[in-house]
């Protein structure tokens, strides 16, 4: 992924990019800014850590391994969607959509560092510290 000059520049990479194996697409977006907007202002996070997982009947810790169902469907599509899952009743985890439509491959994003909207974020999980703010499940 292009790196920006600053977290204020950021470059949104096309479609086409997150089509590859999620393998070759995790190491790409370490240190890549994932940045949200909203009405309350904008949080960006610069991704450390990350995990890749191919898809159907080859990675046990996909979310696509047994096949699609609804909850997963989105891990079907094109490369570069975003997939929020809840998981174990207590954790929201993201993950990118990598390769081509019906591969079922993904890169979760684990964990990385408030770069800009510290103060929003810490106000949306105000028990976690800076530290964790931006850190998957346990």
């Amino acid at each position: 992924m292009p790196r920006p000059a600053s977290h204020a520049e950021l470059v949104r990479p096309d479609r086409a990019w997150f089509r590859r194996d999620p393998v070759e697409l995790a190491p790409l977006l370490l240190g890549a800014v994932l940045a949200y907007d909203s009405e309350a202002g904008r949080v960006a996070v610069r991704l450390s850590e990350v995990e890749a997982y191919r898809g159907v009947g080859v990675d046990p810790g996909s979310h696509a391994f047994r096949g699609r169902t609804p909850r997963n469907a989105v891990m079907f599509g094109d490369g570069g969607h975003l997939y929020a899952y809840f998981t174990y009743g207590m954790h929201v985890c993201l993950n990118v959509v990598a390769g081509a439509p019906g591969t079922s491959a993904g890169v979760l994003l684990r964990g990385g560092t408030i770069v800009d909207g510290l103060d929003l974020a810490r106000s949306r999980r105000p028990r976690s510290t800076d530290r964790d703010l931006a850190r998957g499940p346990a």
